[in-house]
């Protein structure tokens, strides 16, 4: 029987996203601190109504266009972000930077309109101002350097990504050392970025120098420790450096067990990264046991985790308990089920059940035809 691929689901922390930068109120409207108490549709009709009384207020510009953001009304959002980047260039000159916390606002607003090109534009006019006024080796510098290369990113365009975050790791390292723990950000979307061009030689040093600087930052029991550890993990999985990435893997899964317990949802990703590890080592045993747990602790069925316990099971000779595997996976409603419905209908086909086989097979066919369909329509 050929080799069958095993899929791996790596580990995702997300971070909030920072706020708008925001002017104070007028001392007769909600401040800062209750509005975020208020629901924002009671919140909406108030500061529209004092924009009509006046109409070129910029606290309450940026505040009802945070409200209107806070409510997916993005071109709402952006028209008055607009006027308020007119009022403050009428006041300031367009090259104050009283400007920038509106133009990255404004940038912020239009990744989410998909108005790629308008925001590039914004955030490099925002990069200049910057440089102009707080001098090219401001810390702020550096900021606005990480957020145009994240849109570059966003539009696919590494390589003129490359030379933004290499800037400002040069600007943060100028202004706090060689080991802030302010770098790992920046030292983890440059490898990001070197990692999706497959330049992994070059990805390596930079996850390693984000994973020594927090290890000493933070303890060797930390979430954006084990956040390192996961990505360089991942990075050697990727050049199939599968001895390389289990002791991380390992390491990892302890620290997340000991911040969450053992019965957390990621830990279960955690187990999940490290069974794939060892499947791939032919580690059969150890990975079936670390399905199974992370599908313990789940409590549900996961689409993934049934199929790689399946593929252990199979790398096990345990064909009946893979088409049990199988079995429960192909009945979670999934995007692409054709290659689990085929790999079930080999496996059924060897445990002489060939009338169950064909029909797995006749699904795939639907399944494959689908999902062809479904692709012609979106183009």
């Amino acid at each position: 029987m050929k080799q069958l691929a095993i899929f791996t689901s790596f580990l995702c922390w997300s971070l909030a996203t920072a706020q708008d930068k925001m002017l104070p109120l007028n001392k007769d409207l909600p401040t800062i601190e209750n509005t975020w108490d208020l629901h924002y549709s009671d919140l909406e009709p108030l500061l529209k109504s004092r924009l009509a009384e006046t109409p070129d207020s910029l606290e309450i510009l940026d505040e009802l266009a945070r409200v209107y953001r806070g409510q997916a009304k993005y071109d709402q959002a952006a028209e008055l972000y607009r006027h308020a980047l007119e009022l403050r260039e009428a006041a300031s000159g367009r090259g104050s930077i009283d400007l920038v916390p509106t133009l990255e606002n404004l940038a912020r607003i239009d990744q989410l309109l998909k108005k790629l090109d308008e925001a590039e534009g914004l955030l490099a006019r925002a990069i200049a101002i910057r440089e102009a006024s707080q001098g090219p080796d401001h810390p702020e510098v550096a900021s606005e350097y990480n957020s145009l290369a994240r849109l570059f990113l966003v539009e696919h365009k590494l390589l003129e990504a490359e030379p933004l975050y290499t800037r400002a790791l040069q600007i943060i390292e100028t202004n706090y050392g060689p080991a802030d723990p302010r770098l790992c950000s920046t030292l983890d979307n440059l490898a990001s970025t070197y990692r999706d061009e497959t330049k992994f030689a070059q990805a390596e040093p930079l996850l390693r120098r984000s994973l020594i600087i927090r290890d000493i930052a933070s303890g060797p029991v930390h979430p954006e420790v084990a956040n390192s550890l996961d990505s360089l993990a991942s990075l050697y999985y990727a050049q199939k450096r599968f001895a390389d990435a289990q002791p991380l893997y390992e390491r990892s899964l302890g620290i997340w067990m000991t911040l969450l317990g053992p019965n957390h949802p990621v830990v279960a990703t955690s187990l999940d990264n490290l069974a794939v590890v060892y499947a791939m080592q032919q580690r059969y045993q150890e990975a079936e046991q670390l399905y199974k747990r992370a599908l313990e602790i789940r409590d549900a069925e996961d689409a993934a985790s049934l199929h790689n316990l399946a593929l252990v099971e199979v790398g096990l000779k345990n064909d009946r308990d893979a088409a049990a595997d199988y079995k429960r996976m192909v009945a979670i409603p999934v995007s692409d089920l054709a290659p689990a419905l085929r790999e079930y209908a080999e496996i059924l086909r060897r445990m002489h059940r060939p009338a169950e086989a064909a029909v797995m097979e006749k699904r795939a066919k639907a399944a494959a035809s689908k999902l062809r369909s479904n692709a012609d329509e979106r183009k």
